[in-house]
């Protein structure tokens, strides 16, 4: 990349192309982190897996359940990467988690299989999710104990999309246009 951005500065051509197209279609074609398809996989897998720990320690051991207690920088990588990676609010998944323990397959249950059926909550589980978060008494009741830190407020909660559109960005920056196929596993990998 280095001598093709020297050759770019320098006017000079690549492959018989101006020196600027074809570092385009290259960064396109490879991005800055040009891997193998075996890198790409091994890639996805981890930051896939990094989300899957995220979930079921972070959101689901430490903040639901209060099973484990994580040191702060911990907490907030976890925080961190679940806005990057699911843009998941630590308090919205709380508390709707809690909620589905409290009433579990029962009609007030916001995701039961039972009750709403197995297609639904596999097809539009985040819909479930989402209808849930909107209705401030559960929000409430079961959202306490969560962090409600600046960070939170002002950047987590109130700008969850911009997370994994970052990642959009920066999935395409180092792999070019297959970042798009990474990104779109990771959107899909928890729901």
């Amino acid at each position: 990349l280095w001598s093709q951005c020297r050759e770019i500065s320098s006017g000079h051509t690549i492959y018989g192309r101006p020196g600027k197209v074809t570092a385009v279609l290259d960064w396109l074609s490879n991005g800055f982190w040009d891997l193998s398809a075996l890198g790409l996989i091994l890639f996805t897998l981890v930051v896939t897996h990094i989300t899957i720990i995220s979930v079921t320690v972070y959101l689901h051991r430490h903040s639901a359940h209060r099973a484990v207690d994580l040191h702060p920088l911990l907490q907030h990588f976890f925080r961190f990467w679940l806005w990057l990676t699911t843009g998941m609010i630590t308090k919205e998944w709380t508390a709707i988690h809690r909620k589905h323990h409290a009433f579990c397959e029962t009609p007030e249950d916001p995701h039961s299989p039972k009750i709403q059926g197995l297609s639904k909550i596999v097809w539009q589980g985040t819909e479930a999710y989402k209808a849930a978060t909107r209705q401030p008494e559960i929000m409430q009741r079961f959202g306490s104990g969560t962090p409600d830190d600046w960070l939170e407020r002002n950047v987590y909660s109130s700008h969850n999309a911009v997370g994994i559109t970052l990642l959009a960005f920066i999935n395409v920056a180092l792999f070019g246009a297959i970042g798009l196929t990474i990104w779109a596993i990771q959107m899909v990998w928890i729901p």
